[in-house]
């Protein structure tokens, strides 16, 4: 079972494992081998020749195993099984994965396993911080809204411990109890001079690596703090017999303070640069749009990036309410987090460039000539970033290096407090205060529901429209009067009803 495990991990998380003769022999015979590295493959599978057997297990231990074909050898079926065998019946038994796919079983094995198996006090003791991470990960962490960001948390943790390993201050296995507030201090001192690279593909399709940019003190405090959220896991799933009493730094201890907003007509100076460009976008105004439309969502909504980026009109999401001019910046079906996404009201903006959207909200267009339709149409494509965008804005308008699109958000709230709205109604918009269940639903129907805000979200664009109005319409050209816009290649054409000219 420990070697079925510890292969689905070097699979899962692309590392390499130490293996003896016998775990070889073992691998070879099940033909898990080929699923390896292909450099590393090649060199195994003619070391392991002449030990391979016909074994239908991996082990005869009273645990599970994964495995594809019978006795016999020959096959049954393209789907992985997991085989254990059964003290109470004297009998081997056997669940299917469901998969053909090798990671996928692996997967599955692993579930199965943290679901029957019951830690014996030697598997408490020999329990490691790698285990408590991966187990984490597999029952709880991956299927979390931030799993993204816990998977690279852990990922800078588990290089770190390699790293200490390696330069021989610590034993592999690394164990609980050898966590402490001095090795986390070295973690701190390491990994902020680790910079945070991004992946990208190349024309060849192979990842390369892309910009960089240095990795701050509140960024490493993540990982500690999800170092801890393991243990403690692992120690109430009775996994391990000990969790190291770490201390973690608090918010305001790594993150200093940071007071820089933008004003009304600083706000305006972005939305000029989305329509005329400068800079790498001088010509190509056109690219801009899905900054742009950042830009209207992140005025009228107060919300942040992520949630703006989950913008959409699809009816299935249940996020604009139309009749009730309200926007749920939460998503049917997304359980919301620590970072709560409040339901907030439509003001007459953001329900102009809503109603000339046809799904994702933060998207690009494209024109060309339909010859059925006699017209040029646009297709709308969903964006995932607006950061280079952005990048290019804040260095032409001379915005301080380390400041990202979410600046928007903390100017708009400074700008509405500023404006004497009501700050409850603020925390409430921001997602800082959150009513109780019953209140919520009752709430949403009263017309006086965030009034201030909106009040002060519609004062705040009529400013806007004095230094940049041309940013507030949603046509993709202004060249002709022939553009109908078109669903994205994904979806039905709407009705004519809905099409826009």
């Amino acid at each position: 079972m420990k070697l079925d495990r510890k292969v689905s991990r070097a699979l899962q998380n692309g590392i390499g494992i130490k293996l003896s003769s016998a775990d070889l022999e073992l691998l070879a015979a099940i033909g898990v081998i080929g699923t390896l590295a292909e450099s590393k493959a090649r060199a195994l599978e003619e070391h392991a020749k002449c030990r391979r057997s016909k074994g239908a297990s991996i082990n005869a231990d009273p645990s599970g195993s994964i495995l594809s074909e019978e006795k016999t050898g020959k096959p049954t079926s393209d789907r992985w099984y997991i085989w254990w065998y059964d003290p109470s019946t004297g009998r081997q038994q056997r669940k299917t994965t469901g998969a053909s796919n090798v990671r996928a079983a692996c997967n599955a094995l692993d579930d199965h396993y943290l679901a029957t198996h019951t830690s014996t006090v030697l598997e408490q003791e020999t329990y490691s911080v790698g285990d408590a991470m991966s187990d984490y990960w597999i029952e709880h962490g991956q299927h979390l809204a931030s799993a993204a960001g816990i998977k690279s948390r852990f990922a800078l943790m588990q290089r770190f411990l390699d790293a200490e390993v390696a330069e021989r201050r610590l034993n592999d296995p690394i164990l609980p109890e050898h966590i402490d507030d001095r090795l986390l201090s070295r973690f701190r001192a390491w990994a902020i001079k680790i910079p945070i690279v991004a992946r990208k593909k190349d024309a060849a399709g192979n990842w390369v690596d892309g910009k960089s940019r240095p990795r701050t003190a509140s960024t490493v405090e993540e990982s500690v703090i999800q170092l801890k959220a393991a243990l403690n896991y692992a120690f109430k799933a009775r996994r391990t017999r000990y969790v190291p009493p770490l201390a973690h730094k608090t918010r305001n201890q790594v993150t200093p303070e940071r007071t820089y907003r933008l004003s009304v007509n600083a706000i305006g100076e972005l939305l000029d640069y989305s329509v005329r460009g400068a800079g790498n976008y001088a010509g190509h105004a056109d690219r801009l749009l899905p900054f742009r439309r950042y830009l209207i969502a992140a005025v009228c909504t107060l919300a942040r990036p992520d949630a703006i980026y989950d913008m959409s009109v699809d009816r299935n999401r249940e996020q604009w309410m139309q009749n009730e001019r309200m926007f749920a910046l939460n998503p049917a079906g997304r359980i919301q987090t620590k970072k709560f996404r409040p339901i907030v009201p439509v003001v007459d903006l953001l329900h102009f460039w809503l109603s000339s959207t046809d799904e994702w909200f933060v998207c690009s267009e494209r024109s060309s000539y339909d010859e059925s339709e006699g017209a040029h149409v646009v297709t709308q494509g969903r964006v995932a970033s607006v950061r280079s965008a952005w990048d290019g804005a804040r260095q032409q308008l001379g915005i301080p290096d380390g400041w990202g699109p979410k600046l928007i958000r903390h100017s708009m709230a400074t700008i509405l407090a500023n404006r004497r709205v009501d700050l409850f109604e603020l925390e409430m918009a921001l997602g800082h205060r959150v009513l109780g269940r019953t209140s919520s639903r009752y709430a949403l129907f009263d017309p006086e529901y965030l009034g201030t805000i909106a009040a002060g979200i519609d004062d705040v664009v009529s400013d806007l429209a004095k230094v940049a109005a041309p940013a507030f319409h949603a046509n993709f050209t202004q060249k002709s009067d022939e553009i109908l816009a078109l669903p994205s290649l994904s979806r039905t054409r709407k009705s004519p009803a809905n099409v826009l000219r």
